[in-house]
């Protein structure tokens, strides 16, 4: 039997019970996909990172969620440079990072850890608003008419502009319906979002629900908020740049993803680990 440590590590948040958790395994490699795979399973947050050595960037990263490998994971990739940090394993301010997506950048900038994602690719769906109304559980009506519009800076998810925040939170998905219209997009997640927010430090008050990949909904998300950055920039919908989104807060999760899209997309936010422990596992 062999022992593997793993962390648990919240992201986009300082405290525990909060943000987005992800399991991390810091010295992945010799693991085969197989044992990454199962050993997301377990741990079923809604993605496990694994960190190897690359010989190409300072470190590379493979994504899991509990059904699927991922190319690339924002709240997970924060994540793993926390811990790492925490744990003395790294120094510095900026690194270089290997992954499906491509090679990415990571930074330090204080208590913050951003991450640039890759350049934002947009595509036109063929799916209605009145098809994704349904799967989100709301009326037609209270899909705001900006675009409903499939964008990328890693993994497509699909932005839906919803009216008001009263919409979002009493929103009932059907999660098989959800799969249809994400498979219909060829995307993994439809990422719900309104302009109206809780906290008013905040510019977006979102939702990300992902049954594809295993995730019902996913707390906070990364990925998905850099694409919506994108996406806002390209509508020339931004007032705030860069700008702070708030996610989680139906799921009792609240986290804070900071979004900079002057230049390059780049997400970031603070973390904490809550848990430390050991898998054992059949050689």
């Amino acid at each position: 039997m062999a022992k593997i440590p793993f962390y648990l590590t919240n992201a986009f948040t300082k405290n525990p019970f909060e943000g987005n958790p992800a399991g991390v395994v810091l010295d992945a490699d010799d693991m085969e996909k197989e044992k990454m795979q199962k050993i997301a399973a377990e741990i079923k947050a809604s993605e496990t990172a694994f960190v190897m050595e690359s010989d190409k960037a300072d470190h590379k990263i493979r994504f899991f969620s509990p059904k699927r490998e991922v190319s690339l994971c924002g709240h997970a990739t924060i994540a793993s440079f926390h811990t790492m940090m925490e744990e003395g394993m790294i120094r510095g301010e900026k690194f270089r990072v290997e992954t499906m997506a491509g090679m990415i950048n990571v930074y330090f900038i204080h208590d913050i850890i951003f991450m640039e994602q890759k350049p934002a690719v947009f595509r036109g769906i063929k799916v209605g608003k009145e098809e994704v109304a349904r799967a989100l559980g709301i009326k037609e009506g209270e899909i705001a008419e900006y675009p409903v519009e499939a964008v990328s800076t890693g993994l497509f998810s699909l932005n839906v502009p919803i009216n008001s925040i009263e919409a979002m939170e009493k929103m009932k998905p059907d999660f098989e319906k959800i799969k249809d219209v994400c498979r219909k997009t060829s995307t993994g997640a439809i990422f719900a979002f309104t302009f109206e927010t809780l906290d008013p430090r905040c510019y977006v008050h979102a939702r990300c629900f992902a049954p594809l990949y295993g995730v019902n909904e996913d707390p906070v998300t990364g990925t998905a908020n850099g694409a919506l950055g994108a996406y806002l920039k390209k509508h020339k919908l931004l007032e705030k740049n860069p700008y702070r989104a708030e996610q989680g807060v139906e799921m009792g999760r609240k986290g804070i993803v900071m979004v900079d899209v002057r230049e390059r997309v780049r997400v970031g936010g603070e973390a904490c680990i809550v848990l430390r422990g050991k898998i054992e596992t059949q050689e």
